[in-house]
Formats: C-alpha cells, sequence, structure tokens
C-alpha cells in the first residue's frame, strides 16, 4: 500500500469512530435542544411577529440590548405578546416573563419538558429536582 492510500484509510477510520462516538455519547434527540433552550437567557423589546412558515405566526423577533437582534420562537404563547413588549428570560429557567407597559408582568412557558428527557441521565440534576416543585406545570408525557 502507498502513503497516500494509508493515510486515506487512516483519516476514513477516525471519521467513522468520531461518528460513533457522537451517536454514543451525545444526549438523545430533543434532550440537547431542551437543554439550550432551558439554560439561555433573553431580555429585549419585541420588535415584531414572524412567520416563519406562512400563515403560522410562531416566533417574535426581539431587540437585544447590546447584542444583536434574534428570532426566538414562542409557539402558543404569541398571542399574548404583543409588538414592544420586554421579554424577560433568565437562564436555567424553563419560563420567560412579558412586561407590558403599565402592566404587571406575566410569566408564560418557554419550553415544555417531555418526561422522557426529564428521565434521561444527561438531564441535569438540579432541574429534575425542579420539575418536582416549581417547575411541574412545564413537565408533560
Amino acid at each position: 500500500m502507498k502513503k497516500r492510500d494509508l493515510v486515506y484509510l487512516f483519516l476514513v477510520v477516525v471519521a467513522t469512530l468520531l461518528v460513533i462516538y457522537i451517536f454514543t455519547y451525545s444526549p438523545s434527540n430533543g434532550n440537547k435542544f431542551t437543554i439550550a433552550d432551558i439554560k439561555v437567557a433573553i431580555e429585549g423589546k419585541v420588535k415584531k411577529k414572524v412567520a416563519v412558515r406562512e400563515g403560522l405566526i410562531t416566533h417574535a423577533k426581539i431587540s437585544r440590548y447590546n447584542k444583536p437582534d434574534t428570532l426566538i420562537f414562542l409557539g402558543e404563547s404569541v398571542d399574548r405578546v404583543n409588538v414592544g413588549d420586554i421579554i424577560l428570560k433568565e437562564k436555567n429557567s424553563p419560563f420567560f416573563y412579558i412586561k407590558e407597559e403599565g402592566a404587571k408582568r406575566k410569566k408564560l412557558t418557554y419550553v415544555l419538558i417531555p418526561k422522557s428527557i426529564l428521565n434521561d441521565e444527561d438531564f441535569p440534576k438540579q432541574w429534575k429536582d425542579s420539575c418536582k416543585t416549581s417547575w411541574k406545570e412545564v413537565v408533560v408525557d
């Protein structure tokens, strides 16, 4: 075998092992997205509501302080949010708050946590404890 063929064979073996490692040790399908949604912190003002699919408004464009604007998924909660409202989502929380001018802030659900993800070994323990107490309303079957 030529040296070049050995190098190609080595690269193929390394790539295959890397793919196997990623699929074996990374969180399950939705787990990593749910964890990322809980970890993120968002603070800003709603600039506009956005339909990423024709006729279905599910997102809002947020003007963040000292950061670029971002698009966030609000799902069914999008109907309870108005342009100009302030959105606050604290880090490590499945909830977000809407502050309308001259009104009390409203607590809404940012992410639902399926029981299959809650029972996953990669789901943080402190969050599991919160799901039994203060986060009960976001746990779904």
